[in-house]
């Protein structure tokens, strides 16, 4: 009886401690977006207000507005009302925007 005394303790060790573990929830942040992520789209500029540091670009191919605020690598006083940009952004936040060549 000695004998099986041991061995019946290790099974039911081995049986009931997966079950009496925690789980430990892993919280892993999403990485800072880098300037090359994002969605690049093309347009006019309908709206400036460089106080506010917010923009609104009209996009070409469906018609509707975006509402960006302007982040730090964007300098919105070389832009200007009605001028075609492409805009990169990411979350709410144009990374970068580039003016188109004027065609005229």
């Amino acid at each position: 009886m000695k004998r099986y005394v041991p061995a019946a303790v290790a099974m039911l060790l081995a049986v009931a401690a997966p079950l009496l573990a925690q789980s430990i929830p892993l919280n892993i942040p999403s990485p800072t977006p880098s300037p090359q992520a994002g969605e690049t789209v093309a347009g006019r500029i309908t709206h400036l207000d460089t106080r506010a540091g917010t923009l609104a670009v009209k996009t070409s191919d469906s018609e509707k507005v975006l509402k960006l605020k302007a982040g730090d690598s964007v300098n919105l006083h070389q832009l200007k009302r009605g001028q075609r940009v492409a805009v990169t952004y990411s979350g709410g936040t144009a990374i970068r925007v580039e003016a188109a060549r004027s065609g005229r």
